[in-house]
């Protein structure tokens, strides 16, 4: 019977995560004339435009044998990684306050909301990754099907970095002021941009303290180069996700207790 109702939870638990996301997916496309179309074309937009500025305007080579087009496909690869996780971080300290006449209800799984945040995420990023699959498929005629697994990861990472950041949103409200610059600088410390080579060189204790960068890297290496991270890249991010669900979800359990107050 315990077993029953705890499936009969969890489905309900999905259920409310997917409504969320629906709810605020559709929001974003209210009342704009290019509708979901612009899913399509905002990132094929930003490709060619990444493409024509570092082969032509600010030629970029990642290594001396790369043509000039890969460098934009690198850094698109990149950016599909990263905007999959500063989005959610970046709404994460407002979630709580901003959904408040849901926080207020008993028995409303609060979790859900950077959950459901989570995952309007990972649909953007879905689909700016089947664009840019599809592009180089047609470009070099290769899918890599590692490109299906290695988001996996990094959506089980940034859920428990939006849990955290939305306990913590909810206990300092100024933390939403700070989200924005923090993650700018994390950006630059993260191998978005630059390859993770070149971060090991120069300063290795960033890139082994970065929780973002094994999970960055093991998603651009999927969809860029269309190999499988390595053991040790795969073990470190799945490392790092495992500890900030957990502290995620400890700093929810605690927090959610005073939400009636704080709110």
């Amino acid at each position: 019977m315990s077993g029953r109702r705890a499936v009969a939870d969890a489905r309900r638990y999905l259920e409310i995560v997917y409504t969320l996301a629906q709810r605020d997916f559709q929001a974003r496309f209210r009342g704009n004339w290019l509708g979901l179309l612009g899913l399509v074309v905002v990132p094929m937009l930003f490709l060619t435009a990444y493409t024509f500025v570092f082969s032509t305007l600010m030629p970029v080579r990642i290594r001396p044998d790369a043509s000039r087009e890969d460098y934009a496909f690198f850094f698109f690869a990149g950016l599909i990684g990263w905007t999959l996780f500063a989005d959610p971080a970046a709404r994460a300290p407002r979630l709580f306050a901003g959904n408040a006449h849901f926080v207020r209800k008993a028995l409303f799984p609060v979790s859900a909301l950077p959950a459901a945040a989570v995952l309007v995420a990972f649909y953007n990023a879905l689909i700016w990754l089947v664009v840019f699959v599809c592009v180089r498929f047609f470009r070099e005629g290769v899918l890599p099907p590692s490109a299906l697994v290695a988001p996996i990861v990094l959506v089980l990472l940034t859920t428990g970095v939006a849990l955290l950041l939305a306990a913590a949103g909810a206990l300092a409200r100024d933390l939403a002021e700070l989200i924005g610059p923090l993650l700018t600088v994390l950006l630059f410390a993260t191998p978005v941009i630059y390859p993770a080579s070149r971060l090991a060189e120069h300063a290795p204790w960033l890139l082994a303290w970065n929780p973002l960068a094994a999970p960055v890297e093991a998603l651009r290496a999927s969809v860029f180069e269309g190999s499988w991270p390595t053991a040790a890249g795969w073990a470190t991010a799945i490392a790092w996700t495992a500890v900030l669900l957990a502290i995620g979800t400890a700093a929810h359990r605690r927090v959610r207790p005073l939400l009636g107050d704080l709110l």
